[in-house]
């Protein structure tokens, strides 16, 4: 039994470091590809099919800066274009890997660790299987909570950015390519 638990706990930390390293390669991939192409990325597909989705992730860069990288992390939406916009306005690199970072290790656990709890729980319970997934499903539920939180703040903060545009605008209809500051001045709007 011993070794078995040992194996389990490599696992399972291999698991967490795949993810932690995971996530942060494909969003540093992401603002690499963003800060190389710039423009170039946001005209080809599918990308050019989704505009106001580019101008909304925009706003929100330039409104929360580095913590929309953060946040963007747990928003299914701006998820893959935030990092990729981060590039395009030319945020400092030091602050997008310090935001992609800390968020990897917020967010891969979250991720792993609940199934690596049942698993657990049920591998080692024997007798006191019932007990354990119960207290695992806990778990879960108070995971849950804490990303739902997450959730609701996000897209709070997302609303408010949206409700700031100009009245009678709609980022739907925006053209397919958004007028960034820096594409006029060479720096990213603050």
């Amino acid at each position: 039994m011993p070794g078995s638990t040992l194996i389990l706990a490599i696992s399972a930390l291999a698991m967490l470091v795949a993810a932690v390293l995971g996530a942060i390669a494909g969003d540093g991939f992401s603002f690499w590809l963003g800060h190389r192409y710039q423009r170039q990325m946001l005209s080809g597909w599918p990308l050019n099919r989704f505009p106001w989705l580019i101008e909304r992730s925009a706003q929100f860069i330039r409104k929360y800066g580095i913590t929309s990288v953060f946040l963007a992390r747990f928003t299914a939406v701006v998820r893959a274009f935030v990092p990729l916009l981060a590039g395009i306005l030319r945020m400092p690199s030091r602050q997008f890997y310090v935001a992609n970072i800390l968020s990897a290790l917020v967010w891969a656990p979250m991720h792993v660790f609940p199934g690596v709890l049942l698993g657990l729980a049920v591998a080692f319970g024997g007798a006191h299987a019932p007990q354990l997934s119960l207290a695992a499903v806990g778990v879960l539920i108070l995971v849950w909570i804490a990303w739902s939180m997450i959730r609701y703040k996000t897209a709070a903060v997302l609303e408010c950015a949206a409700s700031q545009q100009a009245p009678g605008s709609d980022a739907r209809k925006s053209s397919p390519r958004p007028t960034f500051r820096a594409d006029r001045t060479g720096q990213p709007d603050r």
